[in-house]
């Protein structure tokens, strides 16, 4: 899957930027920044590169971060974004060939 530059979550465009370095400072590979509409991502975490499917997968689990805050009033724990963003990707990759 091609990651995007950017995607569209409830009418608003959030920008998505690779920082390898303000992800490892952290502690994650992904972060989403609602007030900025600004997800990161990083490549290398920890001196290790990450597999694509880890960073397709991120970027669902920021996306869904997106979602919760502007649909469901951010109330989805951390755990439950997890399982919902790795049960997701699952289905889309070997579902729709992503």
């Amino acid at each position: 899957m091609k990651i995007p530059d950017k995607v569209k979550v409830a009418g608003h465009i959030y920008k998505i930027e690779w920082n390898n370095e303000w992800l490892n400072d952290n502690g994650c590979v992904g972060y989403s920044f609602h007030n900025k509409l600004l997800i990161y991502l990083c490549k290398i975490f920890r001196g290790d590169k990450l597999s694509e499917s880890i960073i397709e997968e991120t970027l669902l689990h920021e996306i869904l971060h997106a979602v919760d805050v502007n649909y469901n009033h951010h109330t989805l724990s951390e755990e439950a974004v997890d399982r919902l963003s790795e049960g997701l990707y699952q289905v889309l990759k070997d579902n729709f060939k992503l």
